[in-house]
């Protein structure tokens, strides 16, 4: 039984992590971060889109985190993430399209280069799935054993 609330915590801890994490980063440059934003919101939605962007990853991930109403943190994690995925694509897409206007003096480097950025963001579009079902999982089971919440779409779940 110890193992399975070992295991919780650390999925747990690392899932929060993802989403944590990068908010230093998001805060501190927040041209980027809007302009990111608006590759798949409105331009008039983008100011306020992107503050509820970073609500959400904080809420979600301390939802999850300390176990409270882990289910709807779940949730807004799985819409955050797969929103996530499309940016990704979007980037990948762009980079593509920059390619045909780009310099082609040096077209090795250059070709190198988009390569890189595509298979990164592609890459990257595909993490977000596999952190969307994860959220998908929580959103279903909540957080497990010692959340300050308990379940409340299947309260019958025993851990």
């Amino acid at each position: 039984m110890e193992l399975q609330i070992v295991a919780w915590m650390i999925l747990r801890i690392m899932y929060a992590w993802m989403f944590l994490y990068p908010l230093k980063v998001l805060l501190s440059d927040w041209q980027v971060t809007k302009n990111t934003v608006a590759l798949i919101v409105p331009k008039r939605l983008v100011p306020l889109s992107s503050i509820l962007m970073v609500i959400v990853m904080i809420i979600g991930a301390l939802s999850i985190l300390l176990g409270f109403y882990a289910q709807i943190g779940g949730l807004l994690l799985l819409v955050y993430c797969l929103m996530g995925a499309v940016v990704h694509y979007k980037l990948a897409k762009l980079i593509i399209n920059h390619q045909a206007m780009a310099n082609q003096s040096n077209n090795a480097a250059l070709q190198e280069v988009i390569d890189m950025g595509v298979v990164g963001n592609v890459s990257s579009a595909q993490k977000n799935f596999v952190l969307a079902a994860v959220a998908f999982f929580f959103m279903l089971l909540g957080s497990g054993p010692m959340s300050l919440t308990a379940p409340f779409f299947q309260p019958w779940i025993v851990y």
